[in-house]
Formats: structure tokens, C-alpha cells, sequence
């Protein structure tokens, strides 16, 4: 009969509303398990690893050497001379977040376009900036009004000069 108690006062209403005492306690129970289970997952194994006697071997003349391996044919063709030549050239990047209103974000966006130097932003006209930066990339915050005229200064080294239009800017626009 204790067992007929037990069970009509945890199923009893708590709220007028009618929420059973034991969904708390299903929950509590429910964020335990979890939380057991979360601690449980990320554990490290304890103790040396055990590793089969084939696994290792002390004769290491057996090892060869990966270079020599890896070395391309003496007679390679001359297209793929080529096209190693062209991809071990360094590119010469210049740093575009220099020009005020270029953040990382943006500076990426426009090495994707093929803008890599001040020289390259420099001959690119207004509305083309635009249009990469905001139609292409979606990003409706930029003004490239000043770029150009920035990136004319700093491919020409006058620093100074481009530290003084800086100055006069707010944002990569005229104050």
C-alpha cells in the first residue's frame, strides 16, 4: 500500500496548471546523463600503449630514403617545366589593409578578383571596385571612392602624402 502513496504523490500536481512532480525530475535525470556522457567521451586513456613485437624492428637498413624517392625524372617534358617554374614564383602581395576602408575581409575579396598589388587597385576604376566589393561579395558597407587615389600613392611610395589624405578620410570617404 506504501508503493500506491509513493506513486500518487510524485504523480501529484505541483501547479494548479497541472505539471506532474516527476517531469523535473525526468529532466534533472535526462541533464545527469548528459553530462556524464560529455565527461566520459573526452577521457584519455590511462597507462603505456601496448604495440605488437612486429610492429617495430631494429634493422634500419630497411628505411630508405624518402628524397630519393621523391625525385623527378631527369627528362621531365618542357610544359611541366614550365608550369613548376610558374607555380614556385613568388607573388609580391602588397598589404591593401594600408589603404583606409580595406579591412581583411575585404582584402581577401579583392585578391580573389585578381587585385593582388597597389599598382593592380590603382588602375582599377571606381565602379569596378564596386562592383566586386558590393555586388559580387555582398558587402554594402565599403566605399572604394578613395582607393585608387590611395593605392596611386602607396604603389608611388609618397607616405607621407597618403598619411595626410588619411587623415582627411573617415571609413575610406571624405569627411
Amino acid at each position: 500500500m506504501n508503493y500506491l502513496l509513493f506513486a500518487a504523490t510524485i504523480m501529484a500536481q505541483t501547479e494548479p496548471v497541472g505539471v506532474p512532480a516527476l517531469v523535473p525530475i525526468v529532466i534533472a535525470v535526462i541533464l545527469l546523463l548528459l553530462f556524464w556522457w560529455g565527461l566520459s567521451r573526452n577521457s584519455i586513456p590511462q597507462g603505456a600503449v601496448e604495440h605488437a613485437p612486429e610492429d617495430h624492428h631494429d634493422n634500419h637498413e630497411d628505411h630508405h630514403d624518402v628524397a630519393v624517392e621523391m625525385a623527378a625524372p631527369a627528362s621531365m617534358p618542357s610544359e611541366a617545366a614550365e608550369m613548376e617554374a610558374v607555380r614556385t614564383t613568388a607573388v609580391n602581395l602588397d598589404d591593401l589593409k594600408i589603404i583606409e576602408g580595406i579591412g581583411p575581409k575585404i582584402e581577401g575579396i579583392l585578391h580573389d578578383a585578381g587585385i593582388n598589388t597597389f599598382a593592380e587597385l590603382a588602375a582599377a576604376s571606381v565602379s569596378q571596385l564596386e562592383k566586386i566589393v558590393r555586388e559580387d561579395a555582398g558587402i554594402r558597407i565599403a566605399f572604394p571612392d578613395t582607393w585608387p587615389k590611395q593605392a596611386q600613392l602607396a604603389a608611388d611610395g609618397q607616405w607621407t602624402e597618403l598619411e595626410q589624405l588619411q587623415d582627411e578620410l573617415k571609413g575610406g570617404r571624405q569627411a
